[in-house]
């Protein structure tokens, strides 16, 4: 009884050690911005063909912001790829179409059509502090579906 105890912490002694250095070595960073946490809060002026950098700031993001930030889908006409250190690719955020504008009041629900296109528009995304933004490349799909950059956009 005595030795099955005794082999049974000589074999889980290494695990238990090993596995408190893996718990320090490795920490998890979130790559969406949550409400609770200081994030960059990029807001870009932009037309169909052309953005620019509006405003940077360092803020808790808006829950309406956190609403909008996703990654890219088949149906979003228009994406931001973030850049960090080094100019790694981090990620890319489907922005979806923010040149056209969908109605929202209640009786429109009988219209041919929900909306109609505007000309420029305020698009605002939240980034965690940890990755540190470098540079945005803006890109948008074209009548075959792929998506081509549009723009290049570094940050001072």
């Amino acid at each position: 009884m005595n030795i099955k105890v005794l082999l049974a912490l000589i074999f889980a002694i290494p695990l238990i050690i090993y596995s408190n250095e893996e718990i320090g070595i490795k920490q998890l960073n979130k790559i969406h911005a949550n409400p609770f946490n200081d994030s960059y809060i990029i807001i870009f002026d932009g037309s169909p063909e052309s953005f620019s950098i509006d405003k940077i700031t360092i803020d808790k993001p808006k829950e309406r912001t956190l609403k909008k930030i996703k990654f890219l889908t088949d149906e979003d006409a228009y994406a931001i790829k973030v850049f960090g250190k080094e100019n790694k690719f981090i990620y890319t955020l489907g922005i979806g179409n923010p040149f056209y504008a969908n109605y929202q009041h209640i009786g429109y629900e009988d219209r041919e059509y929900m909306g109609g296109p505007v000309s420029s528009a305020k698009i605002e995304v939240a980034i965690p502090l940890h990755i540190e933004p470098t540079s945005f490349i803006i890109s948008k799909r074209d009548l075959n579906g792929k998506l081509k950059d549009i723009q290049e956009i570094s940050i001072q």
